[in-house]
Parts: structure tokens; C-alpha cells; sequence
């Protein structure tokens, strides 16, 4: 399998589960006999941009797939004397250009040796070119070359260090690609709406009523709701040593690159898919939040059918029973695909511990979901802030307060026991950042099951 069928394979699931929520649109107008009004075109509208947006972005990985391809199933030209060398013949037929970067060990590699590059030259007061190019140049020309232009300023010396990574669009989108991968959050279509921008809601439909001739008409009440994102961050700070980023083998690199990510993808999802309220300017309220579970009616398949018409009757009293996806845990989705009925016959078949579909639905699942949690929601009343990608800083000379619940503030400082000085240590501190913040746009967008255990042995 290539590096990119894994990639492809996702943007597609997404790509059908967006199609799927522009059918939903179009069937509830067809059922009612109307045409859009204006508030389903423009969530159909959203979706259609959505779905251009994904085949864009899988025209280009497929093109990159087939490159990959080539490159590996590459042989030398008969005549040629290698690589470097010279053609000792006029070529009989076309030659195959290889790619200048061999594929990577794992997603985000060559981002990951871009950052250690930079590392290692501040550390050690050298060029971030040259130690790309001892240690990578063979197998990552096109690596150095990105480092070359990546430096403000044009030059590549120490004193030319920026306080953050300047971002390379190439490699830095692989990166950001594989960190998305990692969350939840970032698979599921929501609805994006810019920062700092209050957008008012209906929460809920208006009634109407049938009224006597000269009798009063009761007043239909039509709820609403205010939502204004401001940009919040969620941040991870890892401590690794010298001598790890100066081993040059991709085991190291990998946990580098593992420093970087798994502690931000975690906590986004265990806040998105929690049920902690909101901190002021800290961190937005988990979408589970003022939602009550709902019991599980038993792990088998009548179970199964039996929560997902509970959870659907939530959405269906609010009006609000289209376009909804499913979540839940890696291996509850897995239990799901594994359960079979009194035929033997897979009850739920396509279900992996990846996802796939629930009896129509469209199924996401993650590691960092609450065990037990079966979701059900509409990701288009969920809003999130335009992404603005990631930031990475280091630095050698910090004091690094080594806690998990540090007590330290520069705007109310307070004395503590456990700093930890980098420069003492020989250590580097590597900070990532990732701008963010979402909310429900109604309070009818989730419902959940809280304790499902389906396919469990009872007795």
C-alpha cells in the first residue's frame, strides 16, 4: 500500500458523507413538495462547497499516489552509468523521472527533520542547511532545498533563528494532514464560520395552530441562540534531550514527531467529545455539555436498533433529523462490525475499528471517545473557527515548569519547586500550538448513549 491510500481512502469516507448530507436536503424539500428556501440552500450550498474542496484535494493526492507509484516500480535507463553519472548513449525511448525525495518512513518525517534540523543548528551554532544535508541530503534533496528558502532573510546562519518555525507549505501540509488524522474533530464535516463574528440561530421550530372563527390565536414562540468564537488555543509542551534529536534513525525521528502531535490531538478530542463546561478564554464547553445520556436498551442487535431509534427520536421532536453521523470508540465500532445475526450474517458489515456506516449512517470513530459514548450528531450545527494551521517553537535556555498542572503565570506569578532548566538538563523543549474553538449552534445538535457495550457476553 502506498503512503497516500490511507489518505485517499479518508477524504473519500468524507467525501460520501458530505454527498449524503446534500441528499438529505434535497429529499427533505422533495418530501415537503417545495424548493429550497433560503436557509437549506445555503446549507446545501456549504456542503457542495465542501465536497469541490475534498475533490480538490483528492485530485492532488492521487496525483501524488501515482507519482509514488512510478518512483518505486523506477529501473535505471540501459546506458546510463547511474545517478550522477552521464549518459553514455542517446536515449531509445523516454526516460522516467524519479522523484528528488524518497518516501518517508512514516507521515510527517521530513517535517519532523526540518525541525530537528533548526534544533541542531541553534544548538550547536552551524548551518541548518548543512546538517539537513550530512545527515538527509542523499535521500531528501528537496528537504535541504526547502530549508534553504524557508529562513527569513535569505541566509541560513544561527543568528538569523526566527523565535517560530517559519512554515514550509509542502512539508508543513504533510504534517498538518497527519495531525488532523489523529482527531475526531477534524474528520467530521462541521460547519465553519469566521472568528469573532456573533451568528444568531433558531433553536428549534416555531408552531402553528388551527383557530376558531373569532377565537384568539395562541402566540408561537420560535426559540433562539447566539454564538460568538473567539479564537482559544490548545497547546502541548514536550521535553526531549540532545542526544535523541541527534540519533538519526527514524525510530527517533518518529518520536519526535509523536512529541509534536499525540498530546494536542488528544486533548482536542477528549474536550470536543466531552462534557466539561466552557472555561472563559481558556477552553470551549464539550459538545456533550447540558446533554443527558441516554440508557442503553441491551448489547445485542435488537439493542443496537433499539438505541439508534432512541437517539434518533431526539433529533426527529426537534425537527432536526437530517444530515447526522454516528461516533463512538475504536472498539466499540470494531464490536459493531464483529456482531452477526441468527444466520450468521454480519448484522452492521463494513464497520471497522476506522468507522464506516450504522445502519445508513455514517460512522467516525477515535480513540480518545469516552468508553461507552455511542454519539449521534449534526455536524452541521456544530460551528468551528477557520483553521490557522500550527504553530511549533523550541527552545535550549527555557525553565520548563515539569508538571502536568503547572501553577505558573506571567501575568500573576508565583513561586514554584519544580522548574526545570533546559541549558542544565542538555534538553530541548518543543511547543506546539493550534489555534481553535467550537460550540453547538442548537441545543438538539447531540444525543448519546452513555454506556453501550454492544456485542458483550452476558452472564
Amino acid at each position: 500500500m502506498s503512503k497516500y491510500a490511507e489518505q485517499i481512502a479518508a477524504y473519500e469516507a468524507k467525501r460520501a458523507s458530505l454527498v449524503a448530507l446534500m441528499e438529505g436536503v434535497i429529499d427533505k424539500s422533495a418530501k415537503d413538495g417545495t424548493t429550497l428556501d433560503a436557509s437549506q440552500q445555503e446549507e446545501y450550498d456549504g456542503f457542495a462547497k465542501d465536497v469541490e474542496a475534498v475533490d480538490q484535494h483528492l485530485g492532488r493526492l492521487r496525483t501524488l499516489d501515482g507519482l509514488s507509484k512510478a518512483a518505486e516500480t523506477a529501473r535505471p535507463i540501459a546506458g546510463a552509468t547511474g545517478e550522477q553519472g552521464t549518459q553514455s548513449r542517446a536515449l531509445a525511448a523516454p526516460a522516467v523521472i524519479k522523484r528528488g525525495d524518497k518516501d518517508e518512513a512514516f507521515p510527517g518525517q521530513n517535517y519532523t527533520r526540518m525541525v530537528i534540523a533548526k534544533t541542531l543548528a541553534r544548538i550547536d551554532d552551524v548551518s541548518a542547511v548543512g546538517v539537513a544535508h550530512k545527515r538527509w541530503g542523499q535521500a531528501s534533496p528537496q528537504l535541504v532545498e526547502s530549508i534553504k528558502a524557508a529562513v527569513a532573510g535569505g541566509g541560513t546562519e544561527s543568528g538569523e533563528w526566527g523565535a517560530e518555525l517559519v512554515h514550509i507549505d509542502r512539508y508543513t501540509a504533510d504534517f498538518i494532514e497527519f495531525l488532523y488524522a489523529q482527531t475526531v474533530f477534524d474528520k467530521l464535516p462541521l460547519r465553519e464560520v469566521p472568528a469573532n463574528v456573533n451568528i444568531a440561530g433558531q433553536d428549534g421550530a416555531a408552531t402553528g395552530y388551527w383557530v376558531g372563527q373569532s377565537k384568539s390565536i395562541p402566540l408561537s414562540k420560535a426559540d433562539f441562540m447566539d454564538v460568538n468564537l473567539t479564537p482559544l488555543k490548545v497547546a502541548a509542551l514536550a521535553v526531549v534531550s540532545k542526544e535523541l534529536l541527534r540519533d538519526s534513525s527514524p525510530s527517533a525521528e518518529k518520536l519526535v514527531r509523536d512529541a509534536l502531535v499525540e498530546a494536542s490531538a488528544q486533548r482536542v478530542d477528549q474536550t470536543f467529545l466531552g462534557a466539561g463546561a466552557a472555561v472563559s478564554g481558556v477552553s470551549p464547553a464539550g459538545i456533550l455539555n447540558g446533554v443527558s445520556a441516554i440508557t442503553s436498551a441491551g448489547n445485542d442487535i435488537d439493542g443496537v436498533i433499539a438505541d439508534v431509534k432512541a437517539l434518533y427520536a431526539t433529533f426527529i421532536s426537534a425537527k432536526n433529523a437530517k444530515g447526522l453521523q454516528f461516533v463512538s470508540t475504536e472498539s466499540l465500532a470494531k464490536s459493531l462490525g464483529l456482531m452477526q445475526n441468527a444466520l450468521g450474517n454480519w448484522a452492521f458489515p463494513g464497520l471497522t475499528a476506522s468507522g464506516g456506516a450504522l445502519l445508513g449512517d455514517p460512522l467516525v470513530a477515535g480513540g480518545n471517545v469516552g468508553a461507552g459514548d455511542l454519539i449521534l450528531l449534526r455536524p452541521s450545527d456544530i460551528y468551528k473557527i477557520g483553521d490557522r494551521g500550527v504553530e511549533v517553537s523550541l527552545s535550549t535556555e527555557a525553565a520548563i515548569q515539569m508538571d502536568s498542572a503547572p501553577d505558573g503565570a506571567s501575568d500573576t506569578p508565583t513561586a514554584n519547586t519544580s522548574v526545570v532548566s533546559m541549558f542544565q538538563t542538555d534538553s530541548v523543549a518543543i511547543k506546539v500550538v493550534r489555534p481553535l474553538n467550537f460550540a453547538k449552534r442548537r441545543a438538539s445538535a447531540v444525543a448519546y448513549i452513555g454506556d453501550a457495550d454492544y456485542g458483550a457476553i452476558s452472564g
